[in-house]
């Protein structure tokens, strides 16, 4: 293991991994389309509805797989090697933490719905930062739930909070180090507002807002599965919200 990297390496190492991260999952995003594409070919008119919720489901999974193989590609390097990721408490579960989890995702909850308010009284509409009304159905809802618990939280997580945020630790303080990680967070989801660029009026701060919490959460609990919860648990919420007010569910 080597020592502590200097700011503007630990800087220019945490900017890398997050940008490899964006682009490997990229790549496996583009592998488990085709894979989800070969699962759905042939699909009849009135399966279709199925078959798009079960390609966006592997496409996301797919995806999110590529934040969990840089992460786990940099700790076997000698820079990584020293970044110890530990999903559960030291001493067990406590109320605490089930408290936390609660507290987070419904803080987190109302700052959604804070946000899109704001957002609607300057005529934005967030929605169509993410995917298109069409798409909506509660078969697609049915298959994100566990998508978002089991492959997004823990991917963006293990990445963003275990192995980007315990990296610039080594050189910054914590809060400094939290900062900047949750800012990497939500530049990578910045290829979301593309076909919606206003959209980031919104998005952008509660992204940023979104990865402060998570990244406070784990230098709290120091139990990498409090954000991963959360993070799950605050998706699947929002975007049961998002479905309930389309009339999709």
């Amino acid at each position: 293991m080597s020592g502590p990297p200097s700011r503007p390496v630990a800087l220019v190492v945490a900017l890398t991994l997050a940008i490899g991260g964006l682009v490997i999952s990229g790549i496996s995003g583009f592998v488990g389309g085709f894979v989800g594409a070969l699962l759905t070919v042939g699909a009849g008119a009135g399966e279709s509805t199925v078959a798009t919720a079960l390609l966006v489901a592997v496409l996301l999974a797919a995806t999110e797989a590529g934040f969990i193989v840089v992460g786990y590609a940099f700790r076997q390097t000698d820079d990584g090697a020293g970044i110890r990721v530990d999903w559960l408490p030291s001493n067990g579960p406590t109320t605490r933490d089930a408290t936390l989890i609660v507290g987070a995702t419904a803080a987190l909850v109302a700052v959604n719905r804070l946000s899109f308010w704001a957002g609607s009284l300057v005529g934005i509409d967030p929605v169509t930062a993410v995917t298109t009304p069409e798409q909506f159905s509660a078969t697609l809802l049915a298959l994100l739930v566990p998508t978002m618990l089991l492959a997004v939280g823990p991917a963006e997580e293990y990445l963003f909070r275990g192995v980007v945020q315990g990296y610039l630790e080594r050189t910054f303080p914590a809060r400094r180090a939290l900062g900047l990680s949750a800012g990497l967070f939500t530049l990578v989801h910045l290829p979301n507002l593309i076909s919606n660029p206003e959209a980031g009026t919104v998005s952008v701060p509660l992204w940023l807002v979104i990865g402060v919490v998570l990244g406070w959460l784990y230098q709290r609990t120091e139990a990498l599965l409090v954000p991963v919860l959360v993070h799950g648990c605050y998706n699947v919420a929002a975007l049961s919200l998002l479905f309930a007010e389309l009339g999709a569910v």
